[in-house]
């Protein structure tokens, strides 16, 4: 028996092995002279391409952490540039396959695509196509007629409609400006219809296939558009900057607002995938993947409920305001409500503004509209201050002991210190015997005029710019300005002179005296605060999208400007009276009954039609927790009221239980 298991085991392993050569040798014939041709056929068909996994954004929440803004998945059409066997006809094709379905591609080509052929009045005329003419030896000087002639012959173009030639060149110059190794973004956000005819037409639109592609969603139309920003594709110029920070030349970038300053933690970090597809552009294969990691979440310091509620109290004050002053007046609205122990923004708005879920659709339009709807008037906007600046020029008087609480002025209704300028009240009103605080009560000009006289316009500029007027507040958003602090220094560096009794409208914040809304707000929460001044914020923190932990926190610490509390206390009493019976908003505050507000007017001539309106203040007056600045361009007199009803309306929410928005979710007209 042994003997036989010795022959029967070597036996035994030699058929395993003949049978297992044979499977091979069966294997090979069949790939190679059965299933030779198809195999080699559908290599052919398939493409091995490596392409980027674009990661989402962060999202956008209110202090709360409620979402505003959010990243969701949507389609995109790609060309594999090397799978096409004629570029410009896929581009034709695909053009017919969009048009018949009325869906848009990615145009950004700054030359009208139809005959007559002229430069697009929205368009940008930057380097990047400057820089497209100069490689293709094109002179910028020619007329748009004739620079399409020449992109129609060097594309070799004269073979296709009329109507498309253009069309076509379009589409060329996107590819040259946004392909990333052989892949270009023909449409973005592409609908069921458009993706439905591509995957139909496969095989005629040879390198064309669908792909998987970020992009913001909107919680709410129409809110808070000059605040959270737009996000576009990153042009060649800023691809040229931040190709080393690892952007893909057809990323997403923040062009403004917090989607551009924050952008640092707002983008996330790209992945990879090496895949084949096959003729229809179909996946067959992953090779390779690098998963990508999501943006951070922004944390803002805004109130969803108090924004939509100084967003819509737009509509009525413009209204109101057109129907006082006829319909040259409201050409613009801004309004800032800001914590005063923090300096966070709770709210901030600016009229007009724009809706960021249709902004791409709506840019030409927007663009062309003489009110300027991109701008954001909170931080943008420069506005005389009118006497909302008194406040200024009276803590100047009291600190430098010009006056004191008790020192008075008579008031004639006209300043008759100079003998050929005499400037007057308004309406050349007499207020009588007035102190500061009945002063700031009254509105009184006159009061103002001597303590300005007296301090000097130096000394005047000393206090503005140390209240935060004539420089940035610091703020987290793109495009604030500085304002003008009207004094010496200013008129010297523009070559002019400043004169004596130009001070004396500078004290009660005209002439060149220009400020934004924010800078407004921050200056009366620095009041309230007892001289505490504060950075303003609109960013809370940026917390770990994956973890939740919190990565970045702002700081709420102040500087003390060292203004005496006897100082701070006789403003504050000022503004107190203001809202008291025979004060400038009495009849704007009498009916609220949450609490005492401090406030001031302000009533601003301009060079050019109805004067601006102001009002400013805090809440409450005994107890600072919220200030607020709402200005109104060519609002025009007589209209505190209106300004008054729009704070009360956000004072009534914050007042009525701050955070606590069960009320409000009911009241389906809040949020657009």
């Amino acid at each position: 028996m042994k003997n036989n298991s010795r022959v029967l085991r070597p036996l035994a392993v030699l058929i395993v092995f003949v049978l297992i050569f044979s499977l091979f040798v069966f294997r090979l014939v069949k790939l190679q002279l059965i299933d030779g041709e198809s195999y080699r056929a559908a290599s052919e068909q398939s493409v091995v391409t490596t392409s980027v996994v674009k990661a989402s954004r962060g999202d956008i929440l209110d202090r709360f952490c409620r979402p505003i803004v959010q990243s969701t998945k949507t389609l995109s059409v790609v060309i594999n540039r090397n799978a096409t066997t004629d570029f410009n006809q896929t581009v034709y094709d695909l053009i017919r396959v969009f048009e018949s379905c009325d869906e848009e591609y990615i145009n950004t080509f700054p030359i009208s695509v139809t005959q007559p052929y002229t430069y697009l009045e929205y368009a940008e005329i930057g380097s990047k196509f400057k820089t497209y003419l100069s490689e293709k030896k094109i002179s910028e000087d020619l007329s748009a007629e004739e620079i399409m002639g020449k992109l129609i012959d060097y594309y070799g173009l004269e073979n296709f409609e009329n109507e498309y030639q253009g069309k076509i060149v379009s589409v060329r110059y996107e590819a040259e400006l946004r392909t990333s190794g052989n892949l270009f973004i023909f449409a973005s956000d592409v609908g069921t219809t458009a993706s439905t005819l591509v995957k139909e037409n496969g095989e005629k639109l040879s390198g064309v296939y669908l792909d998987v592609e970020p992009t913001r969603v909107y919680t709410y139309d129409y809110f808070a558009s000059h605040i959270l920003g737009t996000v576009g594709r990153i042009s060649a110029e800023e691809y040229s900057q931040l190709s080393s920070e690892g952007y893909a030349i057809d990323d997403f970038i923040g062009k403004s607002g917090v989607e551009k300053s924050m952008e640092q933690y707002l983008r996330g970090i790209n992945g990879q995938q090496s895949t084949v597809r096959d003729s229809t552009g179909t996946v067959t294969d992953v090779l390779r993947e690098i998963e990508p990691e999501p943006g951070d979440d922004l944390i803002l310091t805004i109130d969803t409920y108090m924004q939509s509620i100084v967003e819509k109290g737009f509509e009525s004050l413009v209204s109101d305001y057109k129907e006082l002053n006829g319909e040259e007046a409201a050409r613009s609205a801004a309004a800032v409500f800001i914590e005063v122990e923090t300096g966070d923004v709770l709210a901030m708005g600016s009229w007009p503004t724009y809706n960021l879920a249709t902004y791409n659709n709506d840019f030409a339009e927007l663009s062309a509209d003489p009110g300027k709807p991109f701008v954001n008037r909170a931080i943008s906007g420069l506005f005389s201050e009118g006497s909302t600046f008194k406040m200024v020029t009276a803590i100047a008087g009291l600190e430098t002991g010009i006056i004191n609480k008790n020192s008075s002025r008579i008031c004639t209704g006209v300043y008759t210190y100079f003998p050929t300028y005499q400037p007057s009240c308004f309406n050349r009103t007499a207020h009588g015997e007035v102190t500061v605080e009945t002063a700031l009560q009254k509105s009184c000009n006159v009061f103002f005029f001597d303590v300005g006289r007296l301090v000097g316009i130096d000394t005047l500029n000393e206090y503005a710019e140390m209240l935060g007027f004539g420089q940035k507040t610091g703020i987290e958003l793109t495009g604030e300005v500085s304002g003008t602090v009207a004094g010496r220094k200013d008129r010297e560096s523009k070559g002019q002179s400043w004169e004596e009794g130009e001070t004396l409208l500078a004290a009660v914040g005209q002439t060149d005296n220009t400020a934004t809304p924010l800078q407004l707000a921050s200056y009366i929460a620095t009041i309230a605060s007892g001289g505490q001044k504060h950075t303003p914020h609109i960013v809370k923190a940026v917390r770990d999208r994956e973890t939740g932990d919190i990565i970045m926190e702002t700081s709420t610490d102040s500087i003390d400007l060292g203004i005496s509390s006897e100082t701070i206390e006789t403003v504050i009493d000022g503004m107190k009276l203001v809202t008291d019976p025979g004060g400038s908003a009495y009849s704007g505050f009498r009916d609220f009954t949450y609490c005492k507000v401090a406030a001031k007017t302000g009533t601003a001539e301009v060079a050019e039609g109805l004067p601006g309106s102001l009002l400013v203040g805090f809440a409450p007056a005994d107890d600072p927790k919220i200030a607020f600045a709402v200005v109104v361009e060519n609002g025009g007199a007589n209209s505190t009221s209106i300004n008054a009803a729009l704070v009360k309306d956000v004072l009534s929410y914050y007042f009525s239980g701050y955070g606590s928005v069960a009320e409000y979710e009911n009241e389906g007209e809040l949020l657009r």
